[in-house]
């Protein structure tokens, strides 16, 4: 196994030689800092971290690892490395081509901060080290009509403001494919009729047409909202102070209680308890929206500008639709003339 010995152990030679070096360390929190939001800089941290496991066989720090020795063989060997892992199924080639490109990310900062060479740039090239084949398995799933209706009934069990404020932001995260952190960025100002700003990733933003079912759940909860008088203007409040808005965490903890109060197989939520099998996460949603709107006759590129994707090959991931429906809809289709 890989993670056993170490591809620096591999072959007549080492690869790396592991010693202190001030500009590793240099370099990583440079690339780190790169990184535009906390998910994507803990996304960068773990590749690296995964990256340095498999050249030494133990875990150890990024910051320590003597990345301006980079070279071609060890960049071939940890692609290696990473696409046996996807054959045992310890990572997805997602993950794996994900790692590469952080590697790829490191060694352009390194470069511009002059610590390795141009011939080592090249190894950021794509086209030299390639991305690990494999198809990447899509997650989660689209709920139905009625699970829907059941999440949303337990959510107003909730006690006090959290069951309305739940059942609002459900609706806004299906009706406008929110990610769970839009849902909580969704701000009073951002409203106007017929539709509301959405700000999404790199700061980018889109606009969400309000339907009739929206509407009248933003009324609702807008006039249970006022009597709260949060000192903010988010549309969403903190689960436990409502003068503080909703965090993406909250918002999935909220969703968690109400999934397992509507379909779980047991007293206490645990992760093979049926509930997770229903709602996958916060970002089923974000499948939901999609789901039903390809299989009312949206096109994906019209599905790709309301999700605010930048190409249609991101929208047909969040495609739910039943496989066996559409060969069934097929059968029944006429295609000869």
């Amino acid at each position: 196994m890989v993670d056993d010995v170490g591809l620096s152990t591999l072959g007549d030679a080492p690869l790396v030689e592991v010693v202190e070096n001030h500009d590793a360390a240099r370099a990583v929190r440079q690339y780190i800092e790169q990184q535009l939001s906390p998910r994507s800089k803990e996304s960068a941290l773990g590749a690296l971290r995964r990256l340095v496991r498999l050249v030494l066989g133990v875990a150890g720090t990024p910051e320590t690892f003597p990345w301006p020795q980079v070279s071609y063989e060890l960049a071939m060997r940890l692609r290696r490395a990473l696409y046996d892992q996807t054959i045992s199924g310890a990572i997805t080639p997602g993950t794996a081509n994900l790692t590469l490109s952080h590697f790829r990310g490191l060694i352009r900062t390194m470069y511009a901060m002059k610590l390795v060479t141009h011939e080592q740039l090249a190894i950021a090239h794509p086209k030299l080290v390639k991305n690990v084949p494999g198809a990447r398995k899509t997650r989660g799933r689209a709920l139905t009509g009625a699970e829907e209706r059941s999440l949303r009934a337990a959510a107003h069990r909730l006690k006090g403001y959290r069951g309305p404020m739940l059942d609002t932001a459900v609706v806004a995260a299906v009706g406008a494919g929110l990610r769970r952190e839009e849902v909580g960025r969704v701000n009073l100002d951002q409203i106007e009729p017929g539709s509301f700003t959405i700000v999404g990733k790199g700061n980018k933003e889109r606009l969400a047409p309000i339907d009739p079912q929206m509407q009248a759940a933003f009324d609702g909860w807008l006039g249970k909202r006022a009597a709260l008088l949060p000192d903010h203007k988010n549309l969403f409040c903190s689960p436990q102070r409502p003068d503080y808005p909703l965090s993406p965490w909250s918002f999935w903890s909220l969703v968690r209680d109400a999934a397992h109060e509507a379909f779980a197989d047991r007293d206490v939520c645990e992760p093979d308890c049926h509930c997770f099998n229903v709602v996958t996460g916060p970002h089923d949603f974000r499948r939901t929206f999609a789901t039903r709107l390809l299989d009312q006759g949206f096109d994906i590129r019209q599905v790709q500008v309301l999700m605010g994707h930048e190409s249609p090959e991101t929208t047909a991931r969040y495609d739910k639709r039943d496989v066996e429906v559409l060969y069934e809809r097929r059968r029944n289709t006429r295609v000869i003339a």
